[in-house]
Order: C-alpha cells, then structure tokens, then sequence
C-alpha cells in the first residue's frame, strides 16, 4: 500500500507538471500569403508597418516575414506570442487592420494561416 501511494503522487505531480508545461507554452502562427504582383509594392509597405508594430506589442515574442526565392509574391509570416490574450491584443492593434484591409481590398491570392503551439523555441 506504501509503494501504491508513493506511485499515485508521483504520477499526479507528473500530470500537473505536464499541465502547466503546456499552459505557458507560446503560441504561433504561420501564414503562407501569395500576394497579386501589381500590389506588391503596396503590401510590402502594410506589412512592414504590420511588423514593426507588432514587435513592440508585449506579448509579441517575434513577428518575421519571409520571401519565398522561388516565387517574389509568396510571402510567410512567423509570429510568435505568449498566449492567446496577447493574440487577441495583437487582433486589436491598427497595424493589424492594415493587413485585414489590405486582403479585403483584393491585394491577396491566397492565404494559409496555421495555428501552432510552441514546443522547443529559442530564447
């Protein structure tokens, strides 16, 4: 009876450990974006201004936006927060509706958008 009670401690502790591991976990967005070549000027300066104001946001860990070399237009966004609230601060920002503005105004061909937790992140 000992050995059975030491075994059920230590497996709640692990479960609770578990928990809470993936309580804090980050959470990340990746956007695969293929951008209409006549707008391209037009969407590289929302997305700068996406970008910058982003990244001062503080639950934003890190916002990047790649190019593809295969394709000009093709474009990924990597955004990294540290929870759904700062997700949904960062939906509320400004410089956010620019990129919401600029899809309605038909500048986007398509775009993916994955929703992704962190596992093993950099500092």
């Amino acid at each position: 009876n000992a050995n059975e009670n030491i075994s059920i401690s230590t497996t709640t502790r692990t479960m609770t450990s578990k928990t809470a591991l993936n309580a804090a976990k980050p959470f990340a967005i990746m956007v695969e974006a293929e951008i209409k070549p006549d707008r391209l000027a037009d969407f590289l300066d929302i997305i700068e201004r996406d970008a910058i104001g982003s990244r001062t946001e503080p639950g934003c860990i890190r916002f990047d936006v790649i190019q593809d070399q295969m394709n000009p237009c093709k474009f990924f966004f990597y955004e990294v927060y540290t929870d759904m609230d700062a997700v949904q601060f960062h939906r509320e920002q400004p410089h956010f509706a620019l990129w919401g503005d600029f899809k309605k105004s038909g500048g986007v061909v398509h775009t993916l958008s994955h929703k992704c937790d962190g596992i093993f992140m950099s500092d």
